[in-house]
């Protein structure tokens, strides 16, 4: 397979561009992206293999792929060449008015001098022009420290930015002081775990585990529902720190009765379905990760729900009989990001797409300019119940081996 750029890293490309394909006879049986004109006369039988998508020309108008968008797992615009500027306009149109959240891929007359500007209108994915090297082109994100203008990838123009930079020695010193609590954590309550879901603020926190070889294991849990783009960070955790990740996935037994009983994407239809979902996937495993541990820490923060508006940096967890430790507690949005992009950390993709909060897939959505950061999380409820039940007293399914009741719903 041929490589490719995706998510700031080399990629395997599984997908076949099938520029000329003009029936359903030219397209392979692999994953392909094909034509937009032949998309629309085989919509349905292309939209029901869910392994295609459409290329766009620099004259195709964004807005023809329509409602179809939600459902391809690719986009690509094509740069017949390097000059012509209209892809990047299609780009951020499918970005930001028709709210694509798939991968977006530049094809063509793609160079490495390109990549950077493309990253900022949306781009994710460049297959670069064949006798381009795409290992070497990796280094074309670092070229730039930052742009001046709002982009797609970063909403915010740089006069906001650098009036709500923090100062570098009150930033070093809170870095400071939180190293400094993890060390303790890890020193007075061996063995301290690092509960992460991958987030931007558990970036912060991995990423000075790894720097200062502090003694804590780090955990996630694997509810079966993440999506692909976390599953891609972890593996590059893996990779840059060279740290162990321990995954806890939902008891077979459990998971397999609940599915059973309410279906799959029960939890659309109640809160208490909602939550006992939460339990088997999320609480229960979390139950088994915490046990005969010192502390737990986390990377919680008031800044992100009304539900956690008044967490400690130091609290005892009453559920598990543990110390528990939220080191980024009081920290602010601007904080996190000013650490990630200073220290060149990894985070998850879907940051770049509108989610500033990422849980399972289902579950989670793209936010619009102004709604609470966690509003695309379990988005059809309102937000005083958007909590899984991890950092609340547990869904009691662990005693008996049972789900626990749920209130009757009519489907």
């Amino acid at each position: 397979m041929p490589q490719l750029i995706k998510d700031r890293a080399l990629a395997e490309d599984r997908y076949v561009l099938v520029r000329e394909a003009a029936t359903l006879a030219d397209v392979p049986p692999a994953p392909a992206i094909v034509p937009l004109a032949l998309w629309r006369t085989e919509r349905s039988a292309l939209l029901a293999r869910g392994d295609v998508g459409v290329l766009l020309g620099p004259a195709d108008d964004p807005a023809a792929v329509g409602e179809d968008a939600a459902a391809l797992p690719v986009i690509a615009i094509d740069f017949p060449k390097f000059t012509d500027g209209r892809g990047y306009s299609i780009a951020r149109l499918l970005r930001e008015r028709h709210a694509y959240t798939g991968e977006l891929r530049a094809v063509g007359d793609v160079l490495r001098d390109q990549l950077f500007a493309l990253s900022q209108c949306g781009f994710d994915a460049f297959a670069l022009r064949a006798d381009r090297d795409a290992a070497d082109a990796l280094a074309s994100f670092d070229d730039f420290a930052g742009v001046y203008t709002a982009t797609t990838r970063t909403p915010q123009p740089w006069f906001h930015r650098r009036s709500a930079a923090p100062d570098r020695d009150a930033a070093a010193k809170r870095v400071e002081d939180v190293v400094t609590l993890l060390r303790e954590a890890a020193v007075h309550h061996s063995p301290a775990v690092f509960a992460s879901s991958f987030g931007a603020e558990d970036m912060v926190i991995i990423d000075l585990i790894a720097k200062h070889t502090l003694p804590i294991r780090v955990f996630t849990l694997d509810t079966g529902r993440l999506p692909e783009e976390t599953h891609a960070l972890i593996d590059r955790v893996r990779t840059r720190y060279g740290l162990p990740i321990d995954v806890y996935t939902p008891d077979a037994r459990l998971l397999q009765r609940f599915v059973r009983d309410h279906g799959a994407n029960a939890f659309y239809r109640s809160i208490d379905l909602r939550k006992a979902c939460c339990g088997v996937r999320k609480t229960e495993p979390l139950t088994r990760a915490l046990v005969a541990k010192g502390a737990w820490i986390t990377g919680l923060r008031r800044a992100q729900s009304v539900t956690r508006a008044e967490i400690a940096v130091e609290e005892y967890d009453e559920a598990h009989a543990l110390p528990k430790y939220n080191p980024l507690a009081d920290w602010s949005d601007d904080e996190v990001w000013s650490y990630l992009r200073a220290n060149d950390v990894p985070y998850n993709a879907l940051h770049d797409r509108g989610y500033p909060s990422i849980g399972c897939a289902p579950c989670t959505r793209a936010v619009e300019p102004g709604e609470d950061v966690r509003a695309g999380r379990w988005w059809w409820e309102r937000g005083e119940h958007k909590e899984c039940g991890l950092h609340r007293r547990p869904i009691p399914i662990v005693a008996n081996d049972t789900i626990p009741p749920v209130a009757a719903v009519t489907p």
